[in-house]
């Protein structure tokens, strides 16, 4: 069964934010707000982070209920024919 690349791209980005936040992302977006002192690797670690998250939690579900829809829809076009 082949995979819908909706689908894909929702768990790409799923396992994209799991790793920033494994990796200690979560910690450096305090640097966005100025709470957290740290050089600009940290910064740009706390941005991609928080874009990652903003990925997972708004764009992911998203992608996954259109991936499902295409997927319903096409087989519902398969049944009739």
């Amino acid at each position: 069964m082949r995979r819908h690349p909706f689908v894909i791209a929702a768990l790409g980005m799923g396992a994209l934010f799991l790793a920033l936040h494994l990796g200690g992302g979560r910690q450096s977006v305090g640097v966005l707000s100025g709470t957290v002192v740290g050089g600009p690797w940290r910064m740009g670690f706390g941005v991609i982070y928080a874009l990652s998250w903003f990925g997972a939690v708004l764009v992911a579900p998203v992608l996954l209920l259109a991936g499902l829809a295409d997927v319903m829809a096409g087989r519902v076009r398969r049944a009739r024919h």
